[in-house]
Protein backbone atom coordinates (compact mmCIF):
# COMPACT_ATOMS: atom_id res chain seq x y z
CA UNK A 1 0.00 0.00 0.00
CA UNK A 2 1.42 3.40 -0.90
CA UNK A 3 2.02 5.93 1.89
CA UNK A 4 -0.83 8.25 0.82
CA UNK A 5 -3.27 5.34 0.91
CA UNK A 6 -1.98 4.31 4.35
CA UNK A 7 -2.53 7.84 5.70
CA UNK A 8 -6.04 7.89 4.31
CA UNK A 9 -6.82 4.43 5.68
CA UNK A 10 -5.59 5.56 9.10
CA UNK A 11 -8.04 8.49 9.01
CA UNK A 12 -10.87 6.19 7.95
CA UNK A 13 -10.11 3.69 10.73
CA UNK A 14 -9.82 6.45 13.34
CA UNK A 15 -13.17 7.85 12.25
CA UNK A 16 -15.12 4.70 11.45
CA UNK A 17 -13.59 1.95 13.55
CA UNK A 18 -13.06 1.40 17.25
CA UNK A 19 -10.62 4.28 17.79
CA UNK A 20 -8.57 2.91 20.66
CA UNK A 21 -6.15 5.85 20.24
CA UNK A 22 -8.84 8.29 21.41
CA UNK A 23 -8.34 9.38 25.04
CA UNK A 24 -12.09 8.97 25.63
CA UNK A 25 -12.36 5.46 24.16
CA UNK A 26 -14.54 3.65 25.03
CA UNK A 27 -17.04 6.34 25.87
CA UNK A 28 -19.97 3.92 25.49
CA UNK A 29 -18.68 0.32 25.29
CA UNK A 30 -15.57 -1.62 24.28
CA UNK A 31 -15.64 -2.43 20.57
CA UNK A 32 -17.94 0.46 19.71
CA UNK A 33 -17.85 2.01 16.25
CA UNK A 34 -16.71 5.63 16.49
CA UNK A 35 -18.17 6.82 13.16
CA UNK A 36 -20.79 8.84 15.05
CA UNK A 37 -18.57 10.21 17.81
CA UNK A 38 -20.87 13.23 17.60
CA UNK A 39 -24.32 11.75 17.08
CA UNK A 40 -26.22 13.33 14.19
CA UNK A 41 -29.45 12.86 16.18
CA UNK A 42 -28.28 14.77 19.28
CA UNK A 43 -30.38 15.66 21.14
CA UNK A 44 -32.94 13.13 19.96
CA UNK A 45 -34.93 13.45 23.21
CA UNK A 46 -35.93 9.80 22.85
CA UNK A 47 -35.95 8.25 26.33
CA UNK A 48 -34.98 4.90 24.80
CA UNK A 49 -31.60 6.48 24.06
CA UNK A 50 -30.99 8.89 26.91
CA UNK A 51 -32.39 11.27 29.47
CA UNK A 52 -32.37 14.89 30.57
CA UNK A 53 -29.96 15.43 33.44
CA UNK A 54 -29.33 18.46 35.59
CA UNK A 55 -26.05 20.34 35.39
CA UNK A 56 -24.39 21.86 38.44
CA UNK A 57 -25.90 25.24 37.53
CA UNK A 58 -29.42 23.74 37.48
CA UNK A 59 -29.89 23.79 33.69
CA UNK A 60 -30.81 20.59 31.84
CA UNK A 61 -28.72 18.81 29.23
CA UNK A 62 -29.50 15.71 27.19
CA UNK A 63 -27.34 12.74 28.22
CA UNK A 64 -26.97 9.78 25.89
CA UNK A 65 -24.09 8.31 27.88
CA UNK A 66 -25.70 4.86 27.93
CA UNK A 67 -26.78 4.80 24.28
CA UNK A 68 -25.14 1.92 22.45
CA UNK A 69 -27.41 1.81 19.39
CA UNK A 70 -25.65 4.35 17.12
CA UNK A 71 -22.26 2.77 17.93
CA UNK A 72 -23.09 -0.68 16.57
CA UNK A 73 -21.54 -1.30 13.16
CA UNK A 74 -24.79 -2.19 11.33
CA UNK A 75 -26.59 0.87 12.70
CA UNK A 76 -23.69 3.26 12.12
CA UNK A 77 -23.30 2.11 8.52
CA UNK A 78 -27.03 2.25 7.82
CA UNK A 79 -27.26 5.82 9.15
CA UNK A 80 -24.35 6.81 6.90
CA UNK A 81 -25.99 5.05 3.92
CA UNK A 82 -29.25 6.95 4.49
CA UNK A 83 -27.44 10.29 4.79
CA UNK A 84 -25.41 9.61 1.65
CA UNK A 85 -28.56 8.66 -0.25
CA UNK A 86 -30.30 11.91 0.74
CA UNK A 87 -27.29 14.06 -0.08
CA UNK A 88 -25.75 12.30 -3.09
CA UNK A 89 -26.51 15.11 -5.56
CA UNK A 90 -25.45 17.97 -3.27
CA UNK A 91 -22.23 19.74 -2.46
CA UNK A 92 -20.98 19.13 1.08
CA UNK A 93 -22.23 22.53 2.29
CA UNK A 94 -25.64 22.04 0.65
CA UNK A 95 -25.85 18.53 2.11
CA UNK A 96 -25.21 19.83 5.63
CA UNK A 97 -27.77 22.61 5.15
CA UNK A 98 -30.39 20.16 3.85
CA UNK A 99 -30.21 17.91 6.92
CA UNK A 100 -32.31 19.80 9.42
CA UNK A 101 -33.52 18.16 12.64
CA UNK A 102 -36.73 16.96 11.02
CA UNK A 103 -34.90 15.20 8.16
CA UNK A 104 -32.22 13.70 10.40
CA UNK A 105 -34.79 12.35 12.87
CA UNK A 106 -36.63 10.70 9.97
CA UNK A 107 -33.40 8.83 9.27
CA UNK A 108 -33.21 7.75 12.93
CA UNK A 109 -36.76 6.42 12.81
CA UNK A 110 -36.16 4.60 9.52
CA UNK A 111 -32.96 2.95 10.77
CA UNK A 112 -34.57 2.15 14.12
CA UNK A 113 -37.26 0.15 12.30
CA UNK A 114 -34.56 -1.86 10.54
CA UNK A 115 -32.36 -2.22 13.65
CA UNK A 116 -34.58 -2.01 16.74
CA UNK A 117 -33.09 -1.55 20.21
CA UNK A 118 -32.57 -4.78 22.08
CA UNK A 119 -34.11 -4.85 25.60
CA UNK A 120 -30.86 -4.39 27.54
CA UNK A 121 -28.93 -2.53 24.84
CA UNK A 122 -29.07 1.01 26.22
CA UNK A 123 -28.91 0.44 29.95
CA UNK A 124 -25.17 -0.09 30.21
CA UNK A 125 -25.36 -3.91 30.46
Amino acid sequence: MIELAKKHLKKVLETCGANRNCPYYPCHFDGQVCLWCYCPFYPCEDENFGEWIERKDGTKVWSCMNCHWIHKIDVACEVLKEILELTKDKSIDDAIDSLDNKEILKIKDKVLKKFPIENDENNGD
